[in-house]
């Protein structure tokens, strides 16, 4: 990465700067606006003129050389946060502290400020607002008062540890900057390692320069183990390619097939943009999220029931479809209540474009299903075996759908309900053997819930002496009854590609909605740049 300036020869500059500028400061102190120029600060950055006004205009930065300091430095080092490097805010400061204008501190203080507050922000809360970025991705960040930021840098020493402080305090932040730095790296090693040449499936027991060709890559990426000379895929080879495969999420066969290949190929710098966009996902997730929480991370279609930091409830989840009409959607609620033995509403999209060609060739299947049919807007009710469905189509199909409580419900035994724009909610599902396949995204984007039973029982404990029998004594019933949750639980549907997992290792899932490109594309848009390789 580019130096950004000599940071000893700064350091002097900025020091002589300040000192022709202390008694100007000194005054600042004591005469208020004397100090600093009102004026100015209105004319050129309104949104912090309240703060300066209602602090009698002393400054937060002009004349406090550390402070200074510790903001370009932290700048500079923006990009081991995965944000921008704001190099043009750098050369500015450094002019208005070479300029011995009447205003010079007042121009110093609002451009550190106006810089400090930008940097601040998008630390603690993310760059982006998430809303801009896509229809699907629904957070409303906790962004932080522009006086709030500004108090925290006035009562700071000017070491990094107010930086520090912005940060998201969370493990998988801490993991994910300390992987970027290690993917810095072997970027640059993997530039110089040349990539594996096309060809047949490379197996267990191969030799030849490809094989060669694959463990020189492998070390070029970080893998170790393995001699750096052989041409042979032997068994330390295959341990290597096997590790490498379940990094990337790929089947760890040892075989080099054309997925593997490719991957091999790709090198760190998929992983570089990945870790920096997560960075950001992390950042919009930086708030007070409960003492008990839900939190479901769709790239790995897990949820958990967390409390006080902790999961106390595992679960594997299956979530929408990859087509965009069925992915789940990214947002955050309030889980308010669950409803045992559910009926099912079909929506009207699935009944006229899935039910209705099957009833075109086979009128039974909604009796067969216990599904009734009922006229749109009379809600009277009709046998489709009488009905001539062939004059309807999905654009003119009048009646809707709905499928009683029963083992065969398409929800299960129970739904989970947080009542949202996008009609999401979580559910219990008869179709069990979808949840031991890796790759679970097959719903129409509502979440099913591998252990439904043992999630009504945590939420129900709470507010009942006996939560099993409750549920199952209400279960028996047959009827579709709801329960509300006495004390509402945020629920969080994420998307995390890279993300700490329950043994506290650092995982990465594949993009399944390819939603990190679009995120990252955002992040450039907005000054992230990946960092300019030594050729």
């Amino acid at each position: 990465m580019n130096a950004i300036l000599n940071k000893p020869i700064f350091i002097n500059a900025l020091c002589s700067a300040f000192l022709a500028l202390a008694p100007l400061s000194a005054s600042a102190q004591s005469a208020g606006n004397d100090g600093l120029n009102g004026d100015l600060i209105l004319a050129e950055t309104p949104r912090l003129f309240d703060y300066y006004q209602a602090s009698g205009f002393a400054p937060v930065f002009a004349g406090n050389p550390a402070r200074l300091s510790a903001l370009l430095l932290a700048l500079e080092g923006a990009a081991a946060q995965g944000l921008p490097v704001w190099t043009d805010v750098i050369d500015e400061l450094n002019a208005a502290m070479a300029d011995g204008a009447p205003d010079a501190a007042t121009k110093i203080e609002i451009l550190a400020a106006e810089a400090y507050v930008k940097f601040a922000t998008a630390l603690s809360s993310g760059l982006l607002n998430p809303d801009d970025i896509s229809s699907l991705i629904n957070f409303d960040t906790v962004r932080p008062e522009i006086s709030d930021l500004l108090a925290l840098a006035a009562g700071s020493t000017g070491s990094g540890a107010l930086y520090e402080s912005l940060e998201p305090q969370d493990p998988s932040y801490n993991a994910l900057q300390a992987e970027l730095e290690v993917l810095l790296a072997q970027l640059e090693q993997s530039e110089r390692a040349a990539k594996v040449p096309a060809g047949r499936t490379l197996r267990p027991g191969a030799n030849g320069d490809r094989v060669l060709a694959v463990r020189q890559r492998l070390i070029g990426l970080g893998y170790e183990g393995i001699d750096d000379g052989s041409s042979a895929y032997d068994p330390a080879l295959v341990a290597a390619v096997e590790a490498f495969q379940a990094d990337h999420s790929l089947d760890a066969d040892g075989i080099i097939g054309p997925k593997t290949l490719i991957a091999l190929n790709a090198g760190p710098e998929v992983r570089v943009q990945q870790v920096i966009v997560n960075l950001e996902r992390r950042r919009w997730l930086n708030r007070e999220l409960g003492a008990r929480h839900i939190f479901v991370n769709q790239a790995s279609y897990m949820g958990y029931v967390v409390d006080d930091g902790a999961p106390t409830l595992i679960t594997r989840v299956v979530v929408g479809k990859t087509n965009a009409k069925f992915q789940t959607p990214e947002f955050i609620d309030q889980m308010t209540h669950m409803v045992i033995n559910p009926s099912w509403n079909v929506p009207q999209s699935i009944a006229s474009e899935e039910y209705l060609p099957q009833l075109l060739r086979d009128p039974s299947v909604l009796a067969r299903e216990n599904i009734v049919m009922t006229a749109r807007g009379t809600g009277q009710r009709v046998d489709a075996r009488l009905v001539d469905l062939s004059q309807y189509s999905q654009s003119n199909f009048p009646f809707n759908l709905r499928q009683v409580p029963g083992r065969s419900n398409a929800l299960g035994r129970v739904k989970f309900m947080f009542p949202n724009k996008y009609n999401i909610y979580l559910h219990d599902t008869p179709a069990r053997s979808l949840f031991n396949r890796d790759t679970r995204a097959y719903s129409h984007g509502c979440v099913r819930v591998q252990r439904p039973l043992e999630l009504a029982y945590t939420l129900l404990a709470p507010q009942s002496d006996d939560p099993e029998g409750t549920f199952t004594r209400t279960l028996n019933s047959g009827r579709e009854t709801q329960i509300n949750l006495e004390t509402p639980v945020p629920i969080y549907l994420t998307y995390q590609t890279v993300f700490l997992d329950e043994n506290g290792e650092l995982a990465y899932r594949v993009d399944i909605y390819g939603r990190d490109s679009v995120v990252f594309e955002a992040l450039t848009e907005n000054g992230v740049t990946l960092p300019e390789l030594a050729s």
